[in-house]
């Protein structure tokens, strides 16, 4: 056991959850028919909400019932955020002390070079998740209410906006992932926001904090902002937007014309059916 090293605890951690949830997915109650869901199936959806890949083997909508979904959830917000930042939270939750292995968890989870501020960087990381799901689902909320009833329409909202942040690409509002709402700019922008900005990563984030505390208490002008980022942050940053960008030409000159997909679009819907699929096909897996 000594010889174990945190990146081990790691794997062994993402592992046991994928077991639990394929376990709990092979239960009647997981299902909307009531019947036990042959293992192999229930194994491969545990892994692909774990590992947020967005492959389904079931129609997550019309399959699963609200315990299976609420278990595909779960298992979806422990992949975005990590198994041991998850832990920790728990841990900070019950006001528990971590050791220096926790810590040493941590600074592994998060490949950085120093244990310092550690506790604060997972409380951000925590409140930050759950504050831009929350905005997210309460823009869903907006259009899957009126369309789906109080009860489902919160329910569709919390689960799609868990998911495209975390960008897993499962979603519970139609048996056609989310091509009935081409034309809906809300979902659109929605959808696209969650996806980039839980794909930018935590470490990103905080620099962006750092640099946005710095335009506020005006120490360099805004001119300069970018060049105050870190080399991480600007790779990553740079490189998002130019393959959106690039991503949504290409589709936008191949796609215009076809019938088939966006040619019976206005000239606006194309282009955000363009962005919205070059967003989600980098990472996410919505349609």
């Amino acid at each position: 056991m000594k010889k174990i090293k945190p990146v081990h605890i790691i794997l062994f951690g993402f592992l046991f959850v994928i077991l639990i949830g394929s376990v709990l997915l092979t239960l009647p109650i997981s299902s909307k028919s009531g019947e036990a869901t042959p293992y192999i199936n229930a194994l491969f959806t545990s892994t692909t909400s774990v590992c947020v890949t967005g492959l389904v083997v079931e129609t997550t909508m019309t399959y699963w019932s609200t315990f299976g979904q609420l278990v595909i959830l779960v298992l979806i917000q422990l992949g975005g955020l990590g198994v041991i930042t998850f832990t920790t939270g728990m841990f900070l939750f019950l006001k528990k002390k971590l050791t220096m292995k926790n810590r040493m968890l941590i600074q592994e989870s998060f490949s950085l070079n120093t244990m310092s501020g550690l506790i604060e960087l997972v409380r951000k990381i925590l409140k930050g998740t759950f504050i831009i799901e929350g905005i997210g689902a309460a823009l869903f909320a907006t259009q899957f209410i009126p369309e789906f009833g109080v009860r489902y329409g919160i329910w569709a909202s919390v689960f799609n906006s868990v998911s495209a942040f975390c960008n897993a690409g499962i979603d519970i509002i139609q048996t056609d992932s989310l091509r009935s709402y081409i034309t809906n700019p809300v979902v659109n922008f929605t959808v696209m926001g969650l996806i980039v900005l839980g794909g930018l990563g935590f470490i990103v984030w905080r620099d962006l904090l750092r640099v946005f505390r710095g335009l506020i208490h005006r120490e360099f002008p805004l001119k300069r902002a970018f060049g105050k980022l870190k080399l991480h942050s600007k790779i990553v940053l740079s490189t998002t937007v130019i393959l959106i960008f690039i991503g949504t030409v290409f589709i936008f000159i191949f796609e215009s014309a076809n019938t088939k997909t966006i040619g019976n679009l206005s000239l606006g819907n194309k282009l955000m059916a363009s962005m919205f699929q070059s967003v989600t096909v980098r990472t996410a897996g919505f349609e």
